[in-house]
């Protein structure tokens, strides 16, 4: 097998330190990792091969500075790793592939339900269990059942999604699909986050949640990774970009079989016989490292 060059935008992130280490460690070829962040000074710098500072992805220069960057590293697959960058590549998706880059994100129709909470929920209303949700282009009043002298009142003036207060368990599913079929998808619990991000969990089987993911993905079609929310057995959001904590396997991960599918290395139906090699119940801890440099 070739060698590959990838770029990961938004490297930065707490976690992607693991997700370079396990795509260089795939047992088959080598990957160079371009790493990208709009913080340069960011622990990406010490974990890719190359690093490059970018503007935000909702700034303007943030599409050309990485189309600069591609023409100069010529990748073979750019993966973003910010939920707000993977529109803006979407948009972008003919300049990137004319550079002939593969870009793991899904196309802007699927990407502006997926990215909207409320468009998500009312597309998948009576597909799938759902909190009770409101939802006001106005904003709303939020006032106690028993106040008095319009005490406690609170005035919300945006465009709102109120939604019941969820309990009960809380699930990640790190998601892999392609053309509306689900191939492959690892539950993770969230016994311990920080920052909203994951840090203690364990790698669970939920064959209910499964069935609920094959419908989601028949009405949004997100392709390639992605990570959706449980809680108490409803769905609580979507997110179109690679988990925050991927769980890693002995012989195989998810982004590196995500990667080989993009390349046409591997078809659907070899990804979807990884389904049945998940180990459960191995637990999933993350921790924080510390690197010292000098700018001399």
């Amino acid at each position: 097998m070739k060698d590959i060059k990838l770029l990961i935008s938004a490297a930065g992130y707490f976690g992607c330190n693991t997700l370079v280490e396990n795509l260089k460690n795939n047992g088959e070829r080598k990957i160079e990792i371009i790493g990208t962040d709009m913080n340069p000074n960011c622990a990406a710098r010490f974990y890719c091969d190359k690093f490059y500072p970018t503007p935000a992805g909702h700034e303007p220069d943030f599409i050309p500075k990485l189309l600069d960057i591609c023409k100069q590293e010529k990748p073979d697959i750019l993966l973003p790793a910010s939920s707000y960058e993977v529109y803006p590549l979407a948009f972008h998706r003919k300049e990137f592939e004319g550079l002939g880059i593969k870009l793991m994100i899904s196309n802007t129709s699927t990407l502006d339900v997926a990215l909207d909470k409320f468009d998500v929920y009312h597309r998948l209303t009576g597909i799938i269990p759902l909190p009770n949700y409101f939802y006001s282009r106005k904003g709303f009043v939020s006032k106690p059942v028993n106040g008095k002298g319009a005490r406690d009142i609170k005035i919300y003036q945006d465009e709102s999604l109120i939604m019941e207060k969820m309990e009960g368990e809380e699930i990640d599913a790190d998601v892999l699909s392609y053309d509306k079929d689900v191939l492959l998808a690892v539950f993770k619990t969230r016994e311990r986050v920080y920052g909203g991000t994951l840090v203690e969990g364990k790698i669970v089987s939920r064959p209910y949640l499964l069935e609920q993911i094959k419908r989601i993905i028949k009405v949004i079609p997100i392709q390639y990774l992605s990570v959706i929310q449980f809680m108490g057995g409803k769905l609580l959001e979507i997110n179109p970009r690679l988990a925050g904590c991927l769980p890693y396997f002995k012989e195989w991960n998810m982004p590196y079989l995500a990667v080989k599918l993009a390349l046409g290395e591997i078809t659907p139906e070899e990804i979807k016989k990884y389904q049945d090699k998940i180990q459960f119940n191995m637990k999933i801890v993350r921790f924080l490292d510390q690197k010292q440099y000098s700018d001399d």
